[in-house]
């Protein structure tokens, strides 16, 4: 009897597990729908961004009610595991990537000027002021769908083992490259630099969630990597066109991955030191 093998899962387990499996392609045939009905052409820039506002939030309390409803599983645990969310996580992961980005970004910038141009217009504090709710609240979509929805799809809790959190950190940066498939940088002839870009960022987020147990310091990193490109230096292919004060001209390639990654890299490494001496799990304030 000993030698029995007993199956991997549990009935119940198993129906779960494909309750998670099918959960993932649900939500997106729910936002592909969404960006259906929502205007992709609107009259003018600036009612772009609202609308797709409008669109991340209603997608976002559609990803909640799937959660919730379909797959039983409390949203709350999704973003910060089973303690207060943490303002100083956010505020850790925020401020040395937006150093580095916007600071390598000038450095670049004055190495060869020739390849930007000024293009800041009229009315820019409401376009910062627009594009910035629209980027926390895409940030917060793809840290939910990409790190904190893979990271409990086979246990309720946090799979801790390093060859588990490998796995997690190579499914979260699969995911979150094919979900920046339909970006038109990924369709240049920068798109192979672009998609090695996203697949190391969404690995280093994924061991950042992990780490610390909670969304913050990845959606920190993540708001500081799209606020630079909102507000600072744009691209002319970039998904979102917004009223940044710089546009590059030149596209996407070697060095301009080496800096995203430098910078990303970095950045992570500073949240995972910072995230080693704090005494304990449950009072993530204490850093």
């Amino acid at each position: 009897m000993k030698n029995i093998r007993k199956p991997m899962y549990g009935k119940e387990e198993m129906g779960r597990l494909l309750k998670w499996f099918f959960g993932l392609p649900l939500i997106f045939v729910l936002y592909i729908v969404l960006s259906m009905i929502m205007p992709a052409r609107a009259d003018g820039r600036r009612m772009v961004l609202v609308l797709n506002i409008i669109s991340y939030i209603v997608f976002i309390m559609v990803t909640a009610v799937v959660v919730k409803k379909f797959l039983k599983f409390p949203f709350g645990k999704l973003i910060s595991f089973n303690r207060p969310f943490s303002g100083k996580y956010l505020v850790i992961g925020f401020w040395p990537m937006f150093a580095l980005c916007l600071g390598t970004s000038f450095l670049w910038k004055a190495l060869q000027p020739e390849k930007f141009t000024y293009s800041l217009q009229p009315g820019w504090p409401v376009d910062f002021l627009l594009s910035y709710v629209l980027l926390v609240l895409a940030a917060l979509l793809e840290e939910l769908l990409c790190r904190a929805y893979i990271a409990f799809f086979v246990k309720d809790d946090l799979e801790k083992r390093p060859k588990q959190s490998l796995i997690y950190c190579l499914s979260s940066a699969a995911v979150f490259t094919i979900l920046h498939f339909q970006n038109p940088e990924v369709h240049g002839s920068g798109a192979v630099y672009a998609m090695v870009f996203y697949f190391i960022m969404g690995f280093a987020l994924m061991a950042v969630y992990l780490r610390t147990e909670g969304i913050e310091a990845a959606l920190g990193i993540h708001i500081a990597n799209n606020l630079v490109s909102a507000w600072f230096f744009t691209y002319g292919d970039a998904a979102l066109r917004t009223n940044a004060i710089y546009t590059q001209t030149s596209e996407i390639g070697p060095l301009t991955l080496l800096q995203a990654v430098f910078c990303t890299v970095v950045s992570t490494l500073i949240v995972l030191a910072c995230s080693r001496r704090q005494p304990s799990s449950k009072s993530p304030d204490k850093l």
